[in-house]
């Protein structure tokens, strides 16, 4: 009997690091306008459990890089293959140093060279749901990296 209460006590303190760590992914990802995007990112990052609220961040920058090379092989080759990747890691850069602010500019940044090759591609009138879709979670994923640097 004992050793079972044991092995409950020591199940019990593995676990509950891991839900009070993924309570401050919810928490953080809640206040993205999208929060399922968000939750998505980190659940594909089997570090995010153990991550603080400058690791979530992080996490959501390599999700964003991810995002953009899925764009970038898609379309406007030329504008996201040098700009954004060189953008996103200035914004890691600064999220490592403390600089939040030139954090969120820098997404901000990287943000506005797809919705440029977006608007290129719907004024020639290119169709691509998929394509529309990966700029769509890149800004949703946006939005949620710059709500939690916003709180810093």
């Amino acid at each position: 009997m004992t050793m079972m209460i044991k092995y409950l006590l020591l199940t019990l303190l593995v676990i509950s690091p891991i839900c009070a760590e993924k309570d401050l992914m919810i928490k953080e990802c809640n206040n993205a306008q999208v929060p399922t995007i968000c939750m998505q990112c980190l659940e594909s990052d089997p570090t995010s459990v153990h991550a603080d609220r400058v690791g979530i961040a992080d996490i959501i920058i390599h999700c964003l890089d991810s995002r953009l090379h899925i764009i970038t092989k898609q379309a406007c080759e030329n504008e996201l293959s040098t700009v954004g990747p060189n953008t996103l890691s200035e914004a890691e850069t600064a999220l490592t140093t403390g600089d939040y602010d030139k954090t969120a500019k820098s997404i901000k940044l990287a943000l506005g060279i797809p919705h440029g090759c977006r608007f290129e591609l719907q004024r020639i009138k290119f169709e691509s749901f998929e394509l529309y879709s990966q700029i769509n979670i890149y800004t949703q994923l946006s939005d949620a990296a710059m709500r939690i640097i916003d709180r810093f």
